[in-house]
């Protein structure tokens, strides 16, 4: 199957874009890079023996995005993308709401141009707060 990971050079990207490949899938990365780095690509290609293709640019781009469905005749998706400090969201709430929920909101909105209803989407652990246990369920209150 052909995915898109967006985030794909994040630690959360990286790793599913591995396993990806390792099961025979076709992933293909889009990433601004503004928590991460190129050349997780390398290192992705180094331990799988393939290189996922990659593509540089923001999820809130429409045309960017638009492009990347065309060009990789995607198929499925998994959205990592996206800003991740909890205290930094509170400070800078506005950058975080553009970013998270506006890059989102345009994702979904391409898929759907796109006739794609597959999708992954990840959260935050943070949701639920300081546990006073763990493992974390699915089924744990949230903060």
């Amino acid at each position: 199957m052909k995915i898109l990971i967006t985030g794909g050079t994040g630690y959360i990207g990286s790793h599913a874009c591995v396993a990806l490949l390792a099961a025979g899938h076709q992933p293909t990365i889009v990433d601004n890079l503004s928590n991460s780095r190129r050349e997780v690509v390398d290192r992705i290609a180094q331990i799988c023996g393939q290189r996922p293709a990659f593509y540089l640019g923001d999820v809130r781009d429409r045309d960017f995005l638009r492009h990347v469905f065309r060009s990789a005749d995607v198929e499925a998706v998994f959205h990592f993308a996206g800003l991740k400090s909890v205290s930094e969201s509170v400070t800078d709430a506005l950058r975080y709401y553009d970013c998270n929920v506006g890059g989102t909101l345009t994702l979904c909105q391409i898929m759907r141009e796109s006739a794609i209803r597959l999708l992954v989407f990840s959260s935050s652990a943070t949701v639920y707060g300081d546990p006073a246990s763990v493992p974390i369920s699915e089924g744990f209150p949230r903060a």
